[in-house]
């Protein structure tokens, strides 16, 4: 995929489909060479604010409106006051790249994956069915041992797996990573957990300690065996 120049794709070549993560946001690009202000205005950023690529070094680089850039070369930026002092990126440093999947990105600066390090990466489980997301109805599969370049494409998708998460101590399946804490209730019900719609859905962290309050429509991000508690609002315990 590299290795093709900018003519126009046809169904036989087509493009992958690229995103940036900017200000800890994902935004979807229409190609991987855009100007710095078209970058921003497709992100919706306001007229005061230039852009700066995030590396891996305490010196970003940052980028005139009109200055051309290559997201292949990292999709990771913050925005900065137009006004602000420009430092530049040494030969050195590692761009910070985002991959991307089901909208749910993690960030490297390592550029060459395989398919089970990039499911690795993004806390998909080793049964999930990853493909590489282009424009067009066709995807491409990736193999556990096959070369994921990130020039390549960012973007991909997961199909054919599911997470199992724990309500109250009961294994719940779910099919999708992001829930809001209405679906998480629901999907714990359906599977005869014995909880009710009004109850108050707590996360769980690693040391078994109760996080905030998750609000009904508000959207968690899971992992497997991630564990909450449900209980009434009354419920002190």
């Amino acid at each position: 995929m590299s290795s093709q120049n900018s003519s126009p794709q046809d169904a036989r070549h087509p493009s992958p489909k690229q995103a940036i993560v900017l200000d800890d946001a994902l935004y979807p690009m229409p190609r991987d060479r855009m100007t710095a202000r078209d970058i921003l205005d497709q992100a919706g950023a306001p007229a005061g604010v230039v852009l700066q690529r995030d590396y891996n070094s305490p010196i970003d680089h940052i980028f005139g409106d009109d200055e051309m850039v290559d997201l292949r070369e990292g999709n990771v930026f913050k925005t900065i006051p137009h006004c602000a002092p420009v430092p530049c990126a040494t030969p050195d440093t590692r761009p910070k790249l985002a991959f991307v999947a089901d909208d749910v990105w993690e960030v490297t600066v390592n550029p060459n994956q395989t398919g089970h390090s990039l499911k690795r990466l993004m806390g998909l489980p080793h049964t999930a069915k990853l493909f590489r997301d282009f424009e067009s109805p066709i995807d491409q599969p990736i193999d556990d041992d096959e070369k994921v370049v990130f020039q390549d494409g960012p973007v991909f998708t997961a199909k054919g797996y599911s997470l199992t998460i724990k309500v109250n101590n009961n294994a719940v399946t779910v099919a999708k990573r992001r829930m809001s804490g209405l679906e998480i209730k629901q999907a714990a019900i359906d599977q005869k957990v014995k909880i009710e719609i009004g109850f108050v859905l707590y996360p769980i962290d690693k040391d078994g300690n109760l996080g905030a309050a998750i609000p009904d429509n508000k959207v968690v991000l899971f992992h497997d065996c991630d564990a909450f508690r449900c209980v009434a609002p009354d419920d002190n315990s």
